[in-house]
């Protein structure tokens, strides 16, 4: 499976680490890490994450990063 980030995805990320690099630099960088490291499981096993049950959608589905995040993200085959 490709990996395609949405503009939106990009812009939150950046959010979350601009924020949490104004308390804690390192912890930034080690965010990042995670949010790549998980992220890139789904290359292999892109059924990985939980399905969100509020929208009915096998497809959408939803990763957590570290203990506060959630990356949502839809599985597209033709990709």
């Amino acid at each position: 499976m490709k990996i395609v980030w949405s503009p939106t995805a990009r812009s939150k990320i950046k959010e979350i680490l601009e924020y949490v690099a104004g308390d804690n630099h390192y912890a930034a960088l080690n965010l990042i890490e995670q949010f790549e490291s998980t992220v890139e499981r789904l290359k292999v096993s892109p059924e990985l994450g939980r399905v969100l049950p509020e929208l009915e959608n096998v497809k959408i589905r939803e990763l957590v990063v570290h203990k506060n995040y959630g990356v949502i993200y839809e599985i597209n085959p033709s990709q």
